[in-house]
């Protein structure tokens, strides 16, 4: 069997050992034999292409094409406990959130003009609408969304711009460098920002 689809046929097998379906039942919900499933999960027979979906559909999976630079975000989702997951209600108001922030930045930048740091906020929450976030790291976007429009006339903002500037940044640095935690599920993919 060739590197590239050992990993798709453990999973298939670790797939069906969870569901405590046997080989048996396996090939006959695919029409396939008990024998060709067993020499393909032990590496004897590369699987086709046909005979594999036919096998992960019977296992209710589906094989789709992702690009590549979504594929840490859909992994991320397909990993995280369903606990820790937004519902399509929380996503739509963490996506509400950013937005606010979006808007909030472009009025800034209206009102006194263009800065590095305004640059950089808005860059980090154009990441953040496709980023996979957990409730925590919402929390602290949100908290500095709020600082923003609370020190928005304040001649003394500047500082603060800078502040929240260098916490978005960090955010950001730390979701998209520490792969090794648990991952996080995200709410929202789009094709405008390649940074990811």
């Amino acid at each position: 069997m060739s590197y590239e689809s050992e990993e798709l046929v453990h999973e298939i097998q670790s797939r069906r050992a969870k569901t405590g379906m046997s080989q048996r039942a396996l090939a006959d919900r695919t029409g396939l034999s008990q024998a060709h499933i067993s020499q393909m999960e032990t590496g004897r027979l590369e699987p086709g292409l046909s005979s594999f979906l036919r096998i992960a559909r019977a296992l209710d999976l589906e094989v789709v094409l992702v690009p590549k630079k979504f594929l840490p975000a859909v992994e991320g989702i397909i990993r995280q406990p369903a606990e820790d997951r937004f519902s399509p209600e929380q996503g739509e108001a963490a996506l509400r959130e950013i937005e606010r922030g979006e808007r909030l930045v472009i009025k800034l930048k209206h009102l006194y003009g263009s800065s590095a740091d305004l640059d950089r906020i808005a860059e980090s929450l154009r990441f953040f609408k496709r980023a996979p976030l957990r409730q925590n790291d919402l929390k602290i976007v949100v908290d500095a969304i709020n600082k923003l429009k609370r020190y928005q006339a304040s001649p003394q903002s500047k500082g603060t711009v800078a502040a929240i500037s260098r916490e978005l940044r960090d955010l950001r640095n730390h979701l998209v460098h520490n792969p090794s935690e648990a991952p996080r599920s995200a709410y929202a993919v789009d094709d405008e920002d390649d940074d990811a």
